[in-house]
């Protein structure tokens, strides 16, 4: 499909989806290897081309555990540790690629070779999805979506972060996330969110979503400590408010949504929450933003600012009593948040002389 000069092509026939799943269910023994030396090292040794004969677990050592296996057009078996099998694997998974022309209609199978057939069959096996791919000015792009946020990155740059993935996988020399992910940043995002440089924090953070949406799916996210979960949740909400503040709220609510799920239960995912209800609100997704807010406000959110737009949510969704009762409570709090005067008229105008008879009646019963 051409847009303009450029060709779009959706890759969802073109993605091996579920293929390692596939393999698991047609073989126990797949599944034996995978309790012995892990699901990403037995797809990623079956990726690389070698053909496991026989594992030999180690009770005090994983790494000492050991593997007879053969690899390439060479069919001699030969048994080595599991550290040393990964390595191997690794030789063969991250050697550069030759890059393959587009043509001007490609199937399936050109599809994959341009991207690199390794490369979909990585991306599936760490749970990420290739949308469509962009071709123009012999330029290429992918869309994806990873962790239910979507990505468009250069094809040369999707290809280093599943290089990066499988390095990290196979814990071979991968960079520390905490210094590929720079949280100097975060400084500079909130002087430009604050001087209402939206682009500009855009420009900065958005390479984070990415590395960051992967890292999240494994175990080294645990590992992080709780000041740099709260850095990167921090992070994220600033893009969040960026996007939304242009207008993107498709993007806005992807990313707060990475953000949420960073923050975990810590004070840092009331902001999120927050962030993520008023651009609900922004977006008229008035049912949607009704439960962000309610979490928010649960997560301590400062009432006065959470209760105007919960009101609004509600009043959009004809909760009249709740939504009054939120104005009020909003009134009660001091809010300046937000002008809810004009609000405030309309809800009174649907209750009629029924708002001052239960108000009445509140006052009585307390």
């Amino acid at each position: 499909m051409s847009t303009g000069s450029a060709r779009v092509y959706d890759l969802s026939a073109a993605r091996p989806e579920g293929w390692f799943d596939e393999v698991l269910r047609q073989s126990p023994d797949f599944e034996r290897a995978c309790q012995i030396i892990g699901r990403a090292t037995l797809g990623l040794g079956l990726i690389a081309g070698a053909r496991i004969s026989s594992l030999t677990p180690n009770p005090h050592s994983q790494n000492l555990t050991a593997v007879e296996f053969s690899i390439g057009p060479d069919p001699t078996a030969r048994q080595v540790s599991l550290a040393e099998f990964r390595e191997t694997i690794a030789r063969y998974l991250l050697t550069p690629l030759h890059n393959t022309s587009l043509p001007e209609e490609p199937d399936v199978e050109a599809l994959q070779a341009h991207i690199g057939g390794r490369y979909m069959l990585e991306a599936s096996l760490f749970y990420v999805r290739p949308i469509e791919l962009r071709h123009d000015l012999g330029l290429s792009e992918i869309t994806l979506e990873f962790n239910d946020v979507r990505h468009v990155l250069a094809l040369e740059d999707f290809r280093d972060v599943i290089d990066e993935r499988v390095r990290a996988e196979l814990g071979l020399g991968q960079a520390d996330d905490e210094v590929a992910i720079d949280l100097a940043l975060v400084i500079q995002a909130e002087e430009a969110n604050a001087s209402g440089n939206w682009s500009a924090t855009v420009a900065m953070l958005t390479p984070w979503l990415a590395p960051i949406s992967m890292l999240l799916r494994t175990g080294e996210a645990e590992e992080l400590t709780e000041d740099v979960h709260g850095r990167l949740s921090e992070g994220l909400d600033l893009l969040g408010t960026a996007y939304a503040n242009m207008g993107e709220l498709d993007a806005a609510n992807e990313v707060l949504r990475l953000g949420v799920q960073w923050a975990g239960e810590s004070s840092k995912a009331g902001d999120l929450f927050f962030t993520l209800g008023r651009a609900s609100v922004a977006g008229d997704k008035h049912g949607e933003a009704i439960g962000l807010l309610r979490r928010a406000i649960r997560l301590g959110i400062d009432e006065g600012e959470a209760l105007p737009l919960l009101a609004t949510s509600l009043a959009a969704r004809d909760q009249t009593l709740a939504a009054m009762v939120c104005l009020d409570r909003a009134r009660e709090a001091a809010s300046e948040a937000m002008d809810t005067s004009e609000l405030h008229a309309e809800l009174e105008a649907r209750f009629g002389d029924a708002w001052a008879g239960f108000r009445r009646w509140m006052t009585e019963t307390e």
